[in-house]
């Protein structure tokens, strides 16, 4: 009885067993998830990525576009692939899971505009340029300035020097259209902050604002135009781990030729014979260079670039990233080291007994944290946190520098004396003191740490339940930078060997001493709000509309006054039908620069837009986007720039200022003065910037063929200048009027083709600029010739004397006019009399070619890809500018240089027609250093800027480590450049090698991982 019992328990039990697992069988199976991933041909997408659920591990499409999905638990599916728009959508609306993935094309990107107003670029009828943080990442450079050379069309980029920490780009936009320019605007998440040193995967979009549209809420501080900066954020469950590495080499650009010391000495002698003066240098000194194994004591060669310039130096920079979360709490967190080594050899010279180098060198943290949270359903909030701290170092020189290191390496002559005597003393003499090696290895060094910090936190309340499509945002940031210089000193004696065998010595050494510190702190305070509302209202009207007000408080270090701006922006947009769009934007600022009643300005804009391809008298399958767009507006401009402050203050005041000691007293002691300063402008106001812009925006042919073109033209007023037409009689002076006026027009342009062939896949991408502005008023004084005035022609214009060959012999002289600068002699540049007066002076000088800022600036990529192999290649161009060669490396032994292969054929009476530099002569010889036709060359030239190769590995292979991507890379950066100039003569700095440091390329290789 009892057994049957429990036979029938067991049975009845493993019958529930069976069905349980049958069901959750049943269940998995249910839960298990096969797909596929085309594109919108059919054909399969490799590569994607599929977030789905709380998987581990990412899932990733095969090479037929298929995945697996095996959580239990699956809300939402988000796919994403490079190239393609991303696709979400929820799993209680996905009836089988075959997705389709459409190409992302140039104008589906979305636009970020000032204060988080993200705008769609198809219906946007302003003027901007964009890049992503992605893109400048390839350049492998440690400085974001530089990463935008040839990148954004209306964007102009000057590199001066490559010292590292100090090798950032001036940036122009659209050209300059005042005389007091004192640089274009740069914010970052809304905050006016410099944006070179964040790391560009730190980045999501750069943006640079042509327009009066697109500037019109900075209002008053917008006619320069501005340059946005936009960090990345978090997206929900799309849970992402990446790792970039690169290491490479910079190596310095040929230096220019030297002449060594034999040629040096004959050269020489021949300049003294040309200035009447004694030879310095015997036959037999001459001669003893013949003899390799001379004592090298006294009969030193020294080659001083190769003996203290490194041929390659270290860079390398690291990233960890990490980006996802959920619909309540979205993150990105970033972690960054770069490195970047000088190019000084005997840095380590101190390492053993003082434990410093002192070589260049830069180092940089950066750290970022994004952070997005919802409070409630209608409740957002963001915190973000990011910040850097820089190490610059560099050898303890003094108030030159580095460049002094280099400066000296471009004058010190090859045979006077050893870099080093054989007995360890440093070489030099009483005219060559500062021996460049002594410089590097015994001026102890200079450290300047930099840590910056900025802090954000932003509020947004949607109000669907009052007014559908209101919402509320505020914002506010601060930011504070620390900067602490210091280091330690020492210096040394250098030494000349005399015939007797003994040393004279020049300077003492001084033993090693702490550097005094140098700290300054500046604070940043900016709060912003506004309120937004954004409707559509059946299907043919959408209305955005915001208001907003802003408000920035910047304190610096040291007694100076606080910096403080403040303002209401607002803009209102209408899209009818998809066709038709309407833009006004209205800025209201003011700048505490300006005088009290005076500070606040009234600047709006207004920009109309019409889709033409979407009327249907147009549409065609092969016009994808036709577009008519343009804009008027009127902007400011209250940073002056006068006397090189790129922010001159309160001109509106009368100050005094310090003046002559007097002495008082029966036991006379002086004491320091007062006097009346420059008078105040009471009616001072801000430049007035008026900018009209026309555009067009098309795609062609399935999206092969597209970009944007655009005309502009800008006029400024209200210029600030000095009043020559107040006498010096008056025996005051006066503070600079709103008296100029300027005009700026051009044309910018990016057109794009691409294509994919089977799995080869290209692209071409064209852009440039070409802009010319004149001044039409600049209160010049009163000009005996028409020729000598600068109004009428382009900023920045040179202006010297017109060459016309050299002087024959002393009878060309005598018949010639009088050429004022200084005696000259036959070999001497012979100039034209413009003024028929006679007399070569500063009269004589006409205008000589176009600015040195570029009129015609453009980029030219290429980008190719199959099978997992990538290629992309910038070249960089600019045009229609002049440059001076006139420098240290034409000049011989003028200015205590030295001289180059330039001058070995110089101007003697055997090669008098056909030289191609004057004669040699010692001292300054100001008559042929005239700045003048002789010196100026086009400057035109084109730079291959960057070139990567890449290979991504095949998920086949990377899937069985649980990577989502991995992709290596080699890469180098101002490979070669093709230009007009003489010698190594760089044509965008000439100054590089010459007094400061020197153009240099890069090669890098690397590896970025996705987890």
């Amino acid at each position: 009885m009892m057994t049957n019992f429990y036979n029938k328990i067991k049975k009845q039990a493993l019958f529930t067993v069976l069905v349980f697992c049958g069901i959750t069988a049943q269940s998995f199976a249910q839960k298990l998830h096969k797909g596929l991933v085309k594109d919108a041909f059919g054909k399969p997408v490799a590569g994607a990525r599929i977030d789905a659920g709380t998987s581990k591990y990412p899932i990733i499409s095969n090479k037929s576009g298929e995945f697996t999905i095996t959580d239990t638990e699956v809300d939402t599916v988000y796919i994403s692939k490079s190239g393609f728009l991303p696709f979400k959508q929820a799993s209680v609306n996905i009836k089988d899971y075959s997705f389709v993935l459409l190409a992302e094309q140039n104008f589906d990107s979305r636009i970020i505009l000032p204060w988080n107003t993200s705008v769609s670029k198809k219906y946007y009828a302003g003027a901007v340029g964009t890049t992503s943080g992605s893109e400048m990442a390839k350049y492998r450079n440690l400085n974001n300035s530089n990463a935008l050379a040839g990148s954004i069309a209306g964007l102009i980029t000057v590199q001066g020097s490559d010292e590292p920490g100090f090798d950032g780009s001036s940036l122009i936009i659209r050209g300059i259209n005042t005389y007091n320019f004192g640089g274009i605007s740069t914010y970052v998440d809304n905050v006016p902050l410099p944006f070179s040193q964040l790391d560009p995967l730190e980045i999501d979009q750069l943006s640079i604002l042509k327009d009066a549209t697109a500037n019109a809420s900075y209002g008053i501080n917008g006619a320069n135009k501005s340059l946005i900066v936009t960090t990345k954020r978090g997206e929900a469950y799309q849970n992402k781990i990446n790792f970039y590495s690169q290491f490479g080499f910079i190596k310095p650009n040929a230096p220019q030729h030297y002449l060594g010391a034999k040629d040096y000495m004959t050269l020489y002698n021949e300049a003294a014979v040309n200035d009447g003066l004694p030879i310095r240098f015997t036959s037999s000194q001459i001669a003893a260079y013949d003899n390799p194994d001379r004592n090298m004591d006294q009969y030193p060669d020294v080659d001083w670039y190769k003996e203290l310039i490194k041929t390659e130096a270290i860079q390398q920079k690291y990233n960890l990233t990490f980006s996802g979360g959920t619909n309540a709490i979205r993150y990105f967190v970033l972690l960054g080291y770069a490195k970047q080594e000088g190019l000084f050899k005997y840095g380590d010279f101190n390492e053993k007994a003082y434990q410093f180098n002192s070589n260049n060198s830069f180092d940089r943290y950066n750290f970022r944290t994004n952070i997005d949270f919802a409070i409630t359903p209608s409740l957002t909030a963001s915190v973000d946190l990011g910040g850097r701290i820089e190490n610059q170092k560099s050898p303890g020189a003094g108030t030159s520098g580095t460049n002094g290191i280099w400066l000296n390496l471009s004058r010190y002559p090859p045979g006077l004396f050893p870099m080093i005597y054989s007995n360890g003393n440093i070489g030099g003499n009483s005219q060559f003191a500062r021996n460049p090696y002594g410089i590097i290895t015994r001026t102890g060094y200079n450290n300047i740490a930099t840590r910056n910090l900025l802090g954000t936190t932003r509020l947004n309340q949607n109000l669907d339940k009052l007014v559908e499509g209101l919402s509320v945002t505020a914002a506010f940031s601060y930011y504070n930078l620390y900067y602490n210089g210091e280091g330690r000193t020492m210096d040394f004696a250098s030494y000349e060997l005399q015939p007797d065998g003994s040393y004279q010595k020049f300077g003492n050494d001084v033993s090693l001493a702490v550097r005094a510190r140098a700290a300054a702190q500046n604070r940043l305070n900016i709060f912003w709000g506004k309120v937004d509302y954004q409707r559509t209202f059946g299907t043919k009207h959408e209305l955005n509309a915001s208001i907003g007000f802003n408000q920035s408080v910047n304190t610096r270090s040291g007694d100076d006054y606080p910096y403080a701006t403040q303002g209401f922006f607002g803009r209102a947009f209408y899209n009818y039908n998809k066709k038709y769009i309407a833009e006004l934007n209205i800025g209201y600022n003011g700048s505490e620069n300006l005088p009290k009643g005076e500070r606040y300005g009234l600047f709006p804009s207004l920009a109309l837009g019409w889709i033409v391809s979407n009327e249907n008298f147009v549409k065609s399958d092969h016009i994808d986007l036709l577009k008519l767009r343009a804009s008027y507006g009127i902007l400011g401009n209250a940073d002056f720039g006068i006397g090189g402050d790129a922010r001159s203050r309160y001109l509106y005041l009368s100050n005094y200022e310090t003046g002559s000691a007097y002495t008082f007293g029966n036991n006379p002691a002086s004491a320091g003065g007062r006097r009346e300063g420059a008078l105040g402008n009471e009616n001072i106001t801000w430049e007035t910037n008026r900018m009209a812009n026309v555009g067009i925006d098309f795609e062609f042919f399935k999206h092969r063929i597209g970009g944007s073109i655009d005309v502009f033209s800008e006029r400024r007023k209200d210029i600030l200048a000095y009043a020559s037409s107040i006498s010096s009689l008056g025996g005051f002076a006066t503070k600079p009027f709103n008296i100029g006026i300027m005009e700026n027009k051009g044309l910018d342009w990016d057109v794009y083709y691409k294509n994919k062939i089977s799995d080869f896949s290209f692209a071409i991408h064209v852009l440039g600029s070409f802009v010319k502005n004149k001044i039409i008023n600049q209160e010049e004084q009163v000009q005996p010739y028409g020729y000598l005035y600068r109004t009428g022609n382009a900023l920045g214009t040179p202006f010297g004397l017109t060459a016309t060959g050299y002087f024959k012999d002393q009878n060309d002289i005598n018949n010639s006019p009088k050429q004022s600068f200084s005696t000259v002699k036959p070999g001497d540049i012979k100039y034209k009399d413009e003024n028929n007066d006679g007399v070569i002076d500063v009269y004589d000088q006409v205008k000589l070619g176009n600015p040195n800022l570029p009129q015609f600036y453009y980029g030219l990529g290429f980008d190719f890809a199959w099978k997992g192999f990538d290629l992309k290649v910038l070249f960089q161009g600019a045009g229609s500018r002049s440059v001076s060669i006139l420098s240290s490396a034409v000049s011989g032994f003028a200015g205590d240089n030295k001289p180059t292969d330039f001058v070995l054929n110089r101007w003697t009476p055997a090669t008098a027609e056909v030289a191609t530099s004057p004669r040699l002569s010692l001292g300054t010889n100001a008559n042929n250093y005239q700045q003048s036709s002789f010196w100026m060359r086009n400057g035109r030239y084109l730079r291959l800027k960057n070139i990567e190769l890449g290979y991504s590995l095949p998920q086949s292979l990377v899937s069985k480590v649980k990577l989502a991507n991995a992709r290596i890379f080699v890469n180098s950066f101002n490979l070669y450049t093709w230009s007009d100039l003489p010698l190594n003569l760089d044509p965008e700095f000439i100054g590089a090698g010459l007094g400061s440091y020197p153009r240099t390329k890069s090669f890098n290789f690397g590896l970025n991982v996705e987890f």
